[in-house]
């Protein structure tokens, strides 16, 4: 399915998504710019949200492929990520053909 979601933290003012359950997680992908919702892949992968940050703590090669949503409306918060530096999801990978093909 497909959202637009409000939010201060993007210059656009909105987020607008195409979205996928897998479990809990709502996966989602930004219609414009392809940057994926990275928290909720990491959830859906068994991981746990506190450890994004440790990843992208020891990571900092990342910084500059990824963006933070914090406020505003719960299901867009987290940590997002380019769609080519997320392709790390492959445990689920099959789970995400609807979404990202």
């Amino acid at each position: 399915s497909s959202g637009r979601y409000l939010t201060s933290n993007d210059p656009r003012g909105y987020i607008p998504v195409y979205e996928y359950p897998i479990g809990d997680q709502w996966i989602m992908l930004d219609a414009e710019d392809g940057y994926v919702l990275w928290t909720a892949i990491w959830k859906a992968l068994g991981n746990q949200k506190a450890d994004v940050v440790r990843m992208l703590d020891n990571m900092p090669e990342l910084t500059p492929y990824i963006r933070r949503v914090r406020g505003g409306y719960l299901k867009i918060q987290g940590t997002w990520m380019k769609y080519e530096v997320s392709l790390v999801a492959y445990n689920i990978r099959e789970d995400l053909i609807p979404l990202f093909g």
